[in-house]
């Protein structure tokens, strides 16, 4: 092969690459689902349920999904924990469904509770935001961010752990909470 054609071979295969990671389409992610799930003296675990579509002709192994959890109040957001997902494949031309754990501060969502008793509210709104993060084999990467709100009841998420909704009862609840953390903490120091 002359020695020539190497260099216009590579400049083409470059070309080519470059031309191809133009066209990828941004995979679309939404919220399917959160779901309650254990409680601890010091959190809460939720269960995010994300779906991811990838409308490509080839599959996007993704490096991660990471994301936070907060509380609407108004216009400020109250953060309230994160959740995070490893490494994974999207399917070509697919839609998949990926159930991420979210663990709560109970102290933050029980303030969020009261947040939203004291503004005549039966419930919560959540704000995911994240990303997910792809890597089209070395090529190039591409970042997908996503947010979304959900709405779940307060009995969802605190009558369905033993926690009643009410004001008095999630100021006690708030009030304990922290000789739990405290007591909690010292028993892991030592």
């Amino acid at each position: 092969m002359p020695r020539y054609l190497v260099p216009v071979l590579l400049l083409a295969v470059l070309l080519a690459v470059i031309g191809v990671a133009g066209c990828v389409s941004q995979p679309t992610v939404t919220i399917e689902e959160v779901r309650p799930g254990s409680v601890s003296p010091t959190s809460t675990d939720l269960v995010v349920d994300v779906g991811i579509t990838n409308p490509n002709p080839f599959d996007i192994p993704v490096k991660k999904a990471q994301f936070t959890v907060g509380a609407v109040e108004g216009t400020t957001v109250r953060p309230l924990g994160t959740g995070h997902v490893g490494a994974f494949v999207l399917p070509a031309g697919q839609a998949i469904r990926q159930s991420v754990p979210v663990r709560l501060d109970n102290r933050a969502l029980l303030d969020a509770a009261l947040a939203a008793i004291q503004a005549g509210l039966d419930r919560v709104t959540f704000r995911v935001t994240g990303t997910v993060t792809g890597d089209l084999y070395g090529v190039t990467t591409v970042d997908v961010p996503f947010e979304q709100d959900r709405t779940v009841t307060l009995q969802e998420v605190l009558g369905a752990n033993g926690i009643r909704i009410d004001e008095a009862d999630i100021r006690e609840a708030l009030d304990q909470a922290g000789p739990i953390a405290r007591d909690l903490a010292a028993r892991v120091r030592g």
